[in-house]
């Protein structure tokens, strides 16, 4: 759980379309056992005001390790800041450390919502683009299929990262049969490990 609140009076009008008492959270489902979890709260923002702060949704990094055949895979999953782009760059950065750490022991995937605009040429996503060693499912800078948001897409914010050196990427999707099930469309990413 990374957002309880009693009451959260939003959007601010009318209040009858508040969305009231708040329990939201952030999961890792797998068809595989998942070991070691680790819940790692992220960096806040530093100068919200104390009612922004009072109901700020905590951003993570969960990361988990599984076996697939007889390699154990590393994975994090990601859900940084939306709105403050200095602090979704200090969170960008310290997963981006974890990912390499994890990477120099296991084939490591690091997906989620990294709200960083694949558009945008000074987003912090931009600093993984361009490494060698990272693969980026589902994606292509000439056409970064969209996953924000569902009811009319306009943006790339989300992406599953890999290690090439350990993981073959044989194909993926952005999926879009599942309505607005959430705002955000979920990314399909086939591998094998090499």
């Amino acid at each position: 759980v990374n957002w309880d609140e009693t009451y959260v009076p939003f959007p601010y009008w009318p209040p009858s379309i508040h969305f009231g008492k708040m329990l939201s959270g952030q999961s890792i489902l797998s068809k595989f056992p998942l070991t070691e979890h680790q819940r790692i709260v992220l960096e806040r923002v530093k100068d919200n005001p104390f009612y922004r702060d009072a109901l700020y949704l905590d951003r993570l990094a969960q990361v988990v390790k599984t076996t697939l055949g007889n390699k154990t895979v590393a994975i994090i999953n990601v859900h940084l800041e939306a709105f403050d782009k200095p602090t979704r760059g200090h969170q960008f950065t310290y997963v981006l450390s974890l990912f390499k750490k994890l990477a120099s022991k296991y084939p490591t995937i690091l997906l989620g919502d990294f709200n960083s605009p694949a558009r945008d040429k000074k987003a912090v996503v931009q600093r993984v683009f361009n490494m060698p060693s990272i693969g980026n499912a589902v994606f292509t800078a000439k056409n970064p299929i969209n996953t924000f948001d569902t009811k009319k897409p306009f943006e790339r914010i989300d992406y599953i990262f890999y290690t090439k050196n350990s993981i073959e990427y044989i194909d993926g999707k952005v999926l879009t049969q599942f309505g607005e099930a959430s705002d955000h469309l979920p990314i399909e990413m086939r591998f094998r490990l090499k």
